[in-house]
């Protein structure tokens, strides 16, 4: 599987630039069940734009530095 993203500009994503464009999201992704749950609880509220971590600088030795790679599937998945 590919972890390459499809990047593009947000003036070509056809939001509505008359009210503000509002991205949220959990500070990291730590599990798919999280980063889904989350992403469907703002999809529900009217949040445009997902975001979360998956690279973290430490914050402390041996603390959380996000899940990489394996998280970029979770990032890509949409409601069909």
């Amino acid at each position: 599987m590919s972890s390459k993203l499809n990047v593009k500009p947000l003036n070509e994503w056809g939001f509505d630039f008359k009210k503000p464009v509002i991205i949220s999201g959990p500070c990291s992704a730590e599990s798919e069940e999280q980063l889904l749950e989350t992403a469907q609880g703002l999809a529900d509220k009217g949040i445009d734009i997902l975001r979360a971590g998956i690279w973290k600088p430490r914050t402390q030795p041996g603390g959380f530095e996000g899940l990489g790679k394996l998280a970029l599937p979770w990032l890509k998945k949409q409601d069909k």
